[in-house]
């Protein structure tokens, strides 16, 4: 970009700190110029924000002191934007049913009273589903994010109705939606998007921080990495058993698995790797900080991705920036970051066999490995650095303004 960006974008009902994703996204908005709000649903650190152009409000105060400190801002609010402190009322009054759920939200989006944003950003269909109301009493218009299970997965749900009913009208409100990859686009207009509000911007890395190690000596032994949360969508049990297959076939392989867990599906990956055998082949490391998962990536010879359900899967980036050929299954938008045969292998979902095929092939030749790890990481200098992601997102917030002032 070669000039700054000059107008004011909220971000609405994310956590903060958010996901690393959506912060190096605002890292690069705010070097451009644009001025960022980030309105959250929660807040996990008290970490402040480290650009003059960025701020941070509470929507969701939690402990005693916070709820004191926005009943005094109710005080002092209202009787200084009294008429559009009513018209916040009227409006929540007409989303919410009961009135204790009406003052809740009342206060939850009292500071913004008096906020005048040029665009609010809903990162997640959710937030947008529960906040797409704030368009009509901050008067600006709405972008929304669709990036893979809340638009695969939730609206299949029968306990998640509220989103299958909640997308056609975000979808009708909004200006545009953000869609992580075509795939997520076609899956989004199932439940009502208008494919001319759609904009395809992938996830994209850091290629400068995520890139290959000058010299990896191989050892023997290959060295399978996955990155990601210990969930059923991630398809741990499939790539369990695919190296089961390859550990009878007598190939020396360490599978290693980082990230997060939830309890039963921690508990699921454990026993299959004990009632597999695999105890000396399958290591869980846990959650790891960001330097010790750069470090596991680069030392890695394949990274598997054996998922379920993605949009483009950001773990995936990151291992072709840093040179590493990839096992991705064939769910959302991969095949618009992998070429199979090309920067890796794309199998189908659900297959042990495929996963294991794919595998032995990158065991046998070293060769290939080096080859796909080099197109790999030329894919993403070409398709997915960050600096083509902030262009992307300014172009589109452009052009949404643009309509707007038409």
């Amino acid at each position: 970009m070669n000039q700054t960006a000059h107008f004011h974008l909220y971000i609405i009902g994310i956590t903060w700190p958010p996901e690393t994703f959506i912060e190096r996204k605002i890292d690069g908005l705010v070097a451009q110029g644009v001025e960022v709000t980030v309105c959250a649903s929660g807040i996990k650190s008290s970490r402040k924000t480290a650009h003059s152009n960025l701020s941070l409000i509470n929507l969701n105060p939690v402990s005693l002191q916070q709820k004191v400190n926005r009943l005094l801002l109710l005080l002092y609010k209202i009787p200084r934007f009294p008429v559009r402190a009513i018209r916040m009322w009227r409006i929540v009054s007409l989303h919410r049913q009961a009135l204790w759920e009406k003052l809740r939200v009342f206060l939850q989006i009292l500071p913004l009273v008096s906020h005048k944003p040029d665009i609010i950003h809903f990162e997640w269909n959710s937030a947008a589903i529960t906040y797409h109301f704030l368009t009509d009493i901050l008067n600006c218009p709405m972008v929304v994010s669709c990036r893979g299970a809340q638009i695969q997965i939730a609206p299949l749900n029968p306990l998640r109705k509220d989103i299958d009913d909640g997308l056609p009208i975000t979808f009708e409100k909004a200006s545009a939606a953000h869609c992580v990859s075509h795939a997520i686009s076609e899956t989004a207009q199932g439940y009502g998007l208008d494919p001319n509000k759609a904009w395809i911007i992938t996830p994209a890395v850091d290629p400068y921080l995520f890139c290959p190690i000058a010299a990896k000596e191989y050892k023997g032994i290959l060295t399978v990495l996955t990155t990601g949360s210990v969930i059923w969508r991630k398809g741990y049990e499939y790539a369990v058993y695919a190296i089961r297959q390859l550990v009878d076939k007598g190939v020396q392989v360490r599978y290693e698995i980082i990230g997060g867990h939830q309890k039963d599906e921690y508990n699921r990956l454990l026993y299959t790797i004990n009632d597999l055998d695999l105890e000396n082949h399958v290591c869980y490391l846990g959650k790891l900080n960001p330097s010790e998962v750069l470090e596991r990536l680069q030392a890695a010879d394949v990274f598997l991705l054996s998922s379920l359900s993605e949009g483009i899967s950001n773990a995936v980036l990151e291992a072709m920036a840093c040179g590493i050929p990839v096992v991705t299954t064939d769910v959302g938008g991969m095949r618009e970051a992998v070429t199979d045969g090309v920067e890796g292998f794309v199998v189908p979902p659900r297959d042990p066999h495929a996963i294991a095929d794919a595998l032995s092939k990158l065991v046998e030749s070293p060769s290939l490995r080096k080859v796909m790890g080099k197109a790999g990481r030329e894919r993403i200098l070409q398709e997915f650095t960050l600096h083509q992601q902030t262009e992307a997102y300014l172009e589109m917030y452009k052009s949404v303004l643009s309509e707007q002032s038409s």
